[in-house]
């Protein structure tokens, strides 16, 4: 394996994995308990742990196991999120003690989506993290915007000042096990990959902008891409409360054709409601969870039933998943093992292909990715209306 990331949640696994595949690598992401790899003749592999949500403990236990099974790859990578939600310091701790690696060097910085490190501090469109809408995320609320605060081992921070001269990285790495870097552009991270001269010797760990530029300086052996089968009819789930993801829903439910679902209970009814808008000739049926949902776990379990059956009784179905959690619970309703990666529709906004007995094309994005006609420009791809940007 030339290249392996062990992330915390399908769709991150996602958005980091698709930088690769955009670099020549036939990129495959598995779903957290299946065999690695997912797919034969792959050159890299995106293990999804699920762990953002869990304990410091069970998270770290899994990413311990999955980084095991991945430690023999060319570059080892510990994806974590952009906005610092989840139990970062455990995982990493984690993948490092498992890697076989001498130290770990640390910089979440994705500037294409607008997060940007500087003075060790995680920023979203210039505001620290803390501040912005990720601070009131219902299951992994964001308290700091300190890498130092989140990863009690980090013993150094590089300003990107330094990125410029390899010999100040170089000497970081040798005197400390857990180093991390400020970026604010593509080249600070292009720079600080190219610091490294050996990348097999460190324990890479970002969210999907570092991923690129490794891609990027290290790259595949193959043409990017592969063919996206052409869907007849499109399922969004979107299960992401984040602000973002509500505009964008807002505005796909706004499309001519497209038919907004609300699931409720156990979700039969919602799923019988769709089926007859779809049978009716809907282009997209549009599935969300009451603006009033109880526990966020069962809510995303019933909505990613619904969006599972959905496609299994519509042959040629294309899916938009918006969330981690229901990205993989729809994933898992329908069988499937992992998602080959095949390009971008924007930064962090991945397009694939579901591994298993239902090959659905497949558009994931994590909440808070994306503009506001992200969505319905998802839905003119799956339908062979428009073409990736």
């Amino acid at each position: 394996m030339r290249f392996a990331i062990v992330a915390d949640d399908l769709t991150g696994a996602m958005d980091s994995g698709v930088q690769l595949a955009g670099a020549g690598y036939r990129t495959a992401v598995a779903l957290e308990g299946v065999p690695l790899p997912p797919a034969p003749e792959l050159d890299a592999v995106v293990a999804d742990t699920g762990s953002r949500t869990l304990s410091p403990d069970e998270a770290a236990s899994r990413v311990k196991r999955a980084v095991g099974a991945l430690g023999g790859a060319g570059i080892l990578y510990k994806k974590i999120d952009s906005t610092l939600r989840g139990p970062i310091g455990a995982e990493v701790e984690a993948a490092l003690a498992a890697s076989g690696r001498a130290a770990a060097l640390i910089c979440p910085a994705f500037p294409a989506a607008g997060r940007t490190t500087r003075g060790g501090m995680q920023l979203v469109r210039g505001e620290p993290v803390e501040r912005t809408g990720f601070a009131r995320d219902p299951r992994t609320p964001v308290l700091t915007s300190s890498l130092t605060s989140l990863i009690p081992g980090v013993g150094a921070v590089l300003g990107t000042e330094e990125l410029s001269d390899p010999t100040r990285v170089r000497g970081a790495l040798r005197r400390h096990r857990l180093v991390a870097a400020d970026a604010e552009t593509e080249a600070h991270l292009a720079a600080l990959v190219r610091a490294v001269p050996d990348p097999s010797e460190v324990l890479w760990v970002g969210s999907a902008g570092l991923a690129r530029a490794l891609a990027e300086v290290y790259p595949g052996p193959r043409a990017p891409g592969g063919p996206l089968p052409a869907a007849e009819r499109v399922v969004a789930a979107v299960g992401s409360r984040n602000e973002m993801s509500l505009r964008q829903r807002e505005l796909l439910a706004a499309e001519p054709g497209v038919v907004e679902v609300v699931v409720r209970g156990d979700g039969g009814g919602s799923v019988r409601a769709a089926i007859r808008a779809l049978a009716a000739g809907a282009r997209c049926a549009l599935l969300r969870p009451e603006d009033a949902a109880g526990d966020p776990e069962a809510v995303l379990r019933v909505l990613g039933g619904a969006a599972a059956g959905l496609a299994r009784s519509f042959p040629g179905t294309g899916l938009i998943l918006t969330g981690g959690d229901t990205a993989a619970a729809v994933a898992r309703g329908l069988g499937a093992g992992g998602i080959l990666v095949l390009r971008e529709l924007e930064p962090g906004v991945p397009i694939g292909v579901l591994l298993g007995p239902h090959p659905c094309p497949v558009v994931t994005k994590a909440g808070g990715f994306g503009r506001d006609g992200t969505l319905r420009d998802a839905m003119g791809l799956l339908l062979g209306e428009r073409s990736p940007a």
